[in-house]
């Protein structure tokens, strides 16, 4: 059946955290389908302004290890010396490294391959595509604005923009033009629920789709890439899939442990000893004036309120 692919601005921020060995080859399965991938400039949009936050979060892996105890008897032994200097060494490196994201910020289109890459996606402006000049964006926009206002899915909870709105109209414009399915990669709860590696769409947006397109037509959820490529026809390798249910599991922990963790929590407030202090989320430290106190956090970034 005829069918087109749209993935979600969450799942195109999570190729920072994917291996850059298979990283490569998942980037490259998007632009072997391009003609097929829906693109708005919502996700454009999203994805630039979340780009940088989302690298900043990768920043909590490049940790020195802290510092060993040796028992005082073995101080003086060769292995107990060699070993400071093997730290320092370490620490070094990672300051190296720490110091190279700077170009990754700064010149993106020559030193990030997820930017390049997606860049050129971003670029293509298709008929399937919505951009700054299609002519139908004003009116997406405005049907966009009404499910909003009426408190219509796709939508966060508390959430104060349209852009899934928007996403969702062209999408349903895009299935009545070509009378084609759709099947959107996500899995943040926006378009319906996830259990295991099955999707769900949300029962209010299957019914819309099919009423306002036709009943011989269907909306997928599907939350892994992996999956939804194979139905696009592109062979996936079982190392792509193993890391990316490695990142889904990693994500996952990182949620559970942001809400339950401790840190930061022996920070109050008001408490000014130290005026730099760790990132409760993504572990980077930064000036205590710089960051927002939110329980049960501590301390953070303030890019992880975009997130």
């Amino acid at each position: 059946m005829p069918k087109l692919l749209f993935v979600d601005t969450n799942i195109y921020l999570d190729f920072y955290r994917i291996r850059s060995d298979v990283k490569t080859p998942f980037l490259a399965h998007l632009e072997a389908i391009k003609d097929h991938l829906v693109i708005t400039d919502q996700v454009e949009m999203e994805f630039k302004k979340n780009r940088q936050g989302a690298i900043l979060e990768g920043m909590r892996e490049l940790k020195a290890p802290a510092r060993i105890s040796v028992p005082s008897v073995l101080k003086q032994d060769k292995s107990s010396t060699a070993l400071d200097k093997d730290i320092a060494n370490i620490k070094q490196r990672i300051q190296k490294l720490r110091a190279r994201y700077t170009k990754v910020f700064e010149t993106p289109a020559r030193y990030d391959k997820v930017y390049q890459v997606l860049q050129r996606l971003f670029a293509k402006k298709k008929d399937i595509d919505l951009y700054r000049k299609s002519k139908k964006r004003y009116e997406i926009r405005e049907l966009a604005q009404k499910r909003f206002m009426l408190g219509y899915p796709p939508r966060k909870k508390n959430d104060t923009s349209i852009g899934d709105a928007i996403n969702w109209e062209w999408l349903i414009h895009i299935a009545k033009e070509k009378n084609i399915d759709i099947w959107i990669v996500s899995r943040d709860g926006d378009y319906g629920a996830t259990i295991g590696e099955k999707g769900f769409v949300n029962d209010w947006l299957k019914q819309e789709f099919k009423e306002r397109i036709n009943k011989k037509r269907s909306v997928i959820l599907c939350p892994r890439l992996s999956q939804a490529l194979k139905e696009f026809n592109v062979p996936v390798t079982p190392e792509e899939e193993k890391e990316e249910s490695r990142v889904i599991n990693l994500k996952s922990k990182i949620i559970a442990t942001t809400k339950t963790s401790n840190i930061n929590l022996l920070c109050d407030e008001s408490d000014t000893e130290n005026n730099e202090v760790e990132c409760g989320i993504c572990g980077v430290p930064a000036e205590r004036n710089s960051m927002t106190f939110r329980k049960p956090w501590g301390y953070i970034c303030d890019h992880h309120f975009d997130l």
